[in-house]
């Protein structure tokens, strides 16, 4: 177990995106079972779950939570008519979220941004905002201290980044030590949203095909954003990709390699986490956390020189 003052005193002001480039490689497994293991060495550590289409890390966790809705402005028309026709609003829409219909302005909510570039562009003050609920967001702690922030996106919503964003200020409001943001997978908006920020980026893969192709668009996706990024290889074992091969030829610290192992699946489909019920669970994420700590501390040194 990592001691307690050395955590505290490393993971201070640390965030940590944990993604993947496809889904199903475990970064939801990734980022519980470390985020666990780091709370119960006393340190503040908050667990934000970015996937809101589909969060699942509340399900590994009691946690009595409060919960708030996520709202987004989007513009209206007050007035049956426009009364100059001068299409102000539908030009100045880069989304294409506002089309003139019958001589008033008719709003696409799905395909708007909340910009509020039409209702300003607007000469007549046809248009103005109001609030639409996208989401909600749930947060609490549980029984050893973790905190726990999910974001989850209301069904039929197609706009993932606001609940995201609503979601990272949430963790926002108590000092955390280490934070870590369980992203959505794939290297889409949703992801752009989470990872933005972040200290660290750790890319969860596998020894395949589609994992080592996924795993080569979220390295690049890391650099265009520059954010430093380092990779956890699970199921070592079930392909034959050569995934630290990579890893080399790119500079990019591999630091955990957790083998295939029938138990691993099971405990996660039981909603069980792996530090609690798997005989190796603790030691691979307490290396994985002393790994992270050492990678952290040499970025701090080389972005300082």
């Amino acid at each position: 177990m990592v001691a307690g003052d050395q955590a505290n005193r490393l993971a201070e002001g640390l965030t940590i995106a944990v993604a993947s480039g496809k889904g199903g490689t475990g970064k939801t497994m990734v980022a519980t079972n470390l985020a666990l293991l780091v709370a119960r060495s006393g340190a503040r550590v908050t667990l934000v779950d970015c996937d809101v289409e589909a969060p699942n890390d509340h399900l590994f966790f009691r946690v009595d939570a409060r919960t708030e809705a996520v709202e987004v402005p989007i513009p209206e028309a007050l007035a049956s008519a426009c009364p100059n026709g001068c299409r102000a609003c539908r030009d100045t829409c880069r989304f294409g979220a506002i089309r003139i219909l019958g001589g008033k302005p008719t709003i696409f909510p799905e395909l708007c941004h909340s910009c509020g570039a039409c209702v300003q562009a607007c000469p007549t003050g046809v248009l103005r905002e109001r609030q639409m609920r996208v989401g909600e967001i749930e947060s609490g702690h549980e029984s050893e201290g973790l905190r726990l922030v999910t974001g989850r996106l209301d069904i039929g919503e197609a706009k993932a980044p606001p609940v995201i964003r609503a979601a990272r200020r949430a963790a926002e409001d108590e000092a955390a030590e280490l934070t870590i943001l369980d992203a959505p997978p794939g290297a889409a908006c949703s992801a752009v949203a989470t990872l933005q920020g972040a200290n660290l980026l750790l890319l969860v893969t596998e020894p395949t095909a589609f994992g080592l192709h996924d795993l080569e668009l979220m390295v690049e996706l890391a650099r265009a954003f520059g954010l430093p990024a380092a990779i956890v290889l699970n199921r070592e074992g079930t392909g034959s990709v050569d995934i630290a091969g990579y890893c080399d030829s790119q500079s990019l610290p591999l630091l955990a390699r957790i083998p295939f192992d029938r138990r691993v699946a099971e405990r996660y489909a039981e909603g069980e986490l792996l530090v609690d019920s798997h005989p190796n669970g603790e030691l691979w994420f307490s290396g994985l956390w002393q790994a992270i700590r050492s990678t952290s501390a040499r970025s701090v040194r080389e972005t300082a020189a």
